[in-house]
């Protein structure tokens, strides 16, 4: 191989790394970024109020519902009438717990209506980098069924404690030290409005 096509190759190759390099460098210098991050809304049970029968239920998964609105028709254990369960919040019906026909007592979960108007995304951020995040730092955040649409939020909350924690090992005496994440809740100042509780997201912290 002539001696200069050998200069060039490792020019080359030598510019390709420092690039590499310097993209990755500068990366970590202005951002945090995390794939372990996903959607969660603030959500409110309906409960039964008295011992009876439900004989009724006028809702289903993922219906929109207002506060005050009936969800349930229960028979009253005991008297006559009948009473109406209706919605503490609005917000759209989580999951329905019983059927036309269940027994249920005072206090008894009857379903969930989760508020979607309060979205946010909560992030693990590797312990290495918590430091480098604040509150009120702008975020990207990417979401898993619109991978090439950028949404934007800002920090609101930064975990005071890891999620992990030291473990045991084969019951030997001896602890084995995990990676740490700390919890960050991101505020969505804009939002596609389709997003369901629990769908995973990306993000990354402008530092």
């Amino acid at each position: 191989m002539p001696r200069w096509v050998l200069i060039v190759v490792t020019a080359i190759a030598v510019l390709t790394l420092g690039g590499t390099a310097g993209w990755y460098a500068y990366q970590n210098a202005n951002y945090v970024k995390s794939g372990y991050a996903y959607v969660t809304s603030p959500y409110a049970w309906v409960a039964a109020s008295a011992s009876g029968q439900i004989t009724n239920v006028l809702v289903s998964t993922g219906q929109h519902v207002v506060r005050g609105q009936t969800l349930f028709d229960e028979r009253v254990a005991g008297k006559t009438g009948y009473i109406s369960v209706n919605a503490t919040a609005n917000g759209v019906v989580g999951n329905v717990n019983v059927t036309s026909g269940s027994v249920v007592e005072p206090g008894e979960d009857l379903c969930t209506v989760v508020n979607l108007s309060k979205t946010h995304v909560v992030a693990e951020v590797p312990e290495s980098q918590a430091r480098n995040v604040a509150l009120n730092q702008s975020v990207d955040v990417h979401f898993s069924e619109e991978p090439g649409q950028v949404y934007r939020g800002i920090v609101t909350h930064i975990g005071a404690v890891t999620l992990t924690t030291l473990s045991p090992i084969l019951q030997t005496g001896t602890f084995a030290k995990e990676r740490e994440w700390v919890p960050v809740t991101i505020a969505l100042m804009n939002s596609p409005g389709n997003l369901r509780d629990g769908e995973n997201a990306s993000i990354r912290i402008h530092i």
